[in-house]
């Protein structure tokens, strides 16, 4: 009995540690993609200050390109009417407001509205605690064909034909009915960049 109970908690505990595990790896993976994220927006904003001519000023003027870089700054938080607004932009799992703070995004929504990192949503708070999402500015998107597949600790991913794994909305894969080896059209930001994919459909193998 008491063996019986050892094993038990033992399982308890490797099965934390691997929670542990998988969320100290998101956590890097996440970071990463924001560091990639900021330096491809900072090369391209550097690339557009080196072509300035001080003799022609209209080599300074920004471009929807260079707008789009430094966009993330026009992120706003205010009060509407009797309601709490708040810019922010999606990382896969969080929406990190204007206000830097962090918001959960429910699962159904950002299955529903095919959410990938860097699509800008607004969210309004009411007076009576209810969320209000609208997706405001989405991030320019491509399709890639991958297959089902499951981590150690039996959770969905998406791996593509060169070798590139995303992670996946669980709810979506729930909904779709999805299982290892299923054929799986994800959609992704149109520069690959982010570790997350929304799911456009399942094809049962």
């Amino acid at each position: 009995m008491a063996e019986t109970k050892t094993k038990n908690t033992n399982k308890k505990n490797d099965a934390e540690l691997v929670e542990k595990y998988q969320q100290m790896v998101h956590f890097i993976k996440n970071v990463m993609y924001d560091v990639d994220s900021d330096i491809k927006r900072a090369k391209l904003v550097l690339s557009k200050l080196e072509r300035f001519d001080p003799s022609d000023f209209s080599t300074l003027a920004v471009d929807a390109e260079t707008e789009e870089a430094i966009g993330d700054d026009k992120l706003q938080s205010y009060t509407d009417e009797d309601a709490q607004v708040v810019e922010w932009i999606f990382d896969g799992y969080f929406m990190i407001g204007s206000d830097q703070k962090k918001y959960p995004v429910p699962l159904n929504y950002a299955s529903k509205t095919k959410l990938v990192p860097g699509d800008v949503l607004k969210l309004k708070i009411l007076s009576d605690g209810k969320f209000i999402y609208k997706l405001i500015r989405p991030v320019e998107r491509q399709h890639v064909r991958a297959v089902l597949s499951k981590t150690d600790d039996n959770k969905f991913i998406a791996m593509t034909d060169d070798s590139k794994t995303y992670f996946l909305n669980q709810a979506a894969v729930t909904f779709f009915k999805g299982k290892s080896g299923d054929e799986l059209y994800i959609v992704t930001n149109a520069d690959g960049s982010g570790w997350f994919a929304a799911i456009e459909a399942i094809i049962k193998k």
